[in-house]
């Protein structure tokens, strides 16, 4: 199986203009992400998809490959799938790994391509992570998903699900009393997904469904048009970085790793 990895990156974020340049531990954050795609088992080939020719100079200063996408293109699931069709070559398996992951896994990479090679009816697949906290089930940034009795995934949602409806007692913040052996229920979804190339461009091409909007989960638009969607599991959390003040926790995270210093 050929796998493409695509990592979508926009220099006008409305909330941190610049991320994928910003430094994380003395590196773009964007090249982390370029660096542990590359890593990963059965990736053949990682590109940088942007619309911006800073972050494309910084790509290519560090060695990577980039692709200019439209800028009028509405998200990074649109941009994966232009520089999909601008590359002009035949993959079985394209990732889309968010740009602002500097903490994403090689190992998690790998296991959402071993997820598509091993079952190649899957027309999607993501991954998902343990939450180390109770406190983190209540955060609407960590996404949460619930999935079947094939792995497969049922909802995501910002909500803390599924809700435990037997929980009789409530800290004072009204949060329902939770066991740590109940924690182990709850899976937090991560920033990566696969798709086959003609489900990726089937996905372009349907319009935003209403749970999307509700949640802002564009994964949800996948599940009311009735795709699968495999969810991998994996022992390594990868944080999100969507504000600055997000960057000392990411940065933890990898020096956690030994990644850092």
């Amino acid at each position: 199986m050929r796998t493409l990895a695509v990592l979508p990156s926009r220099f006008q974020a409305s909330r941190f203009p610049g991320k994928p340049l910003a430094s994380i531990a003395g590196k773009p954050m964007i090249q982390w992400v370029f660096e542990a795609a590359r890593r990963a088992a059965g990736v053949d080939r990682v590109v940088v998809a942007t619309d911006d020719d800073r972050i494309a100079s910084a790509v290519r200063g560090f060695g990577g490959e980039a692709v200019m996408t439209d800028p009028a293109l509405p998200s990074g699931t649109d941009r994966t799938a232009a520089a999909m069709d601008a590359l002009g070559e035949s993959f079985d398996c394209i990732l889309n790994i968010q740009g602002d992951e500097p903490a994403m896994h090689p190992d998690t990479v790998a296991a959402v391509v071993a997820l598509m090679r091993d079952q190649p009816d899957l027309p999607m697949g993501t991954a998902a992570c343990p939450f180390a906290n109770r406190d983190e089930l209540f955060n609407p940034n960590a996404v949460k998903v619930v999935v079947d009795d094939r792995q497969r995934a049922l909802y995501f949602s910002r909500s803390p699900i599924p809700y435990l409806r037997n929980s009789a007692v409530f800290d004072p913040d009204f949060r329902p009393w939770m066991r740590p052996e109940q924690l182990a229920h709850f899976k937090r979804h991560l920033g990566l997904y696969a798709y086959r190339p003609a489900t990726l461009r089937a996905f372009t091409q349907l319009p935003p469904h209403p749970l999307e909007l509700l949640e802002m989960l564009e994964q949800l638009r996948a599940l009311a048009a009735g795709i699968s969607i495999g969810v991998a599991e994996t022992p390594y959390l990868s944080l999100g970085v969507d504000v600055p003040s997000d960057v000392a926790a990411a940065e933890a995270l990898l020096r956690e790793r030994g990644l850092a210093r």
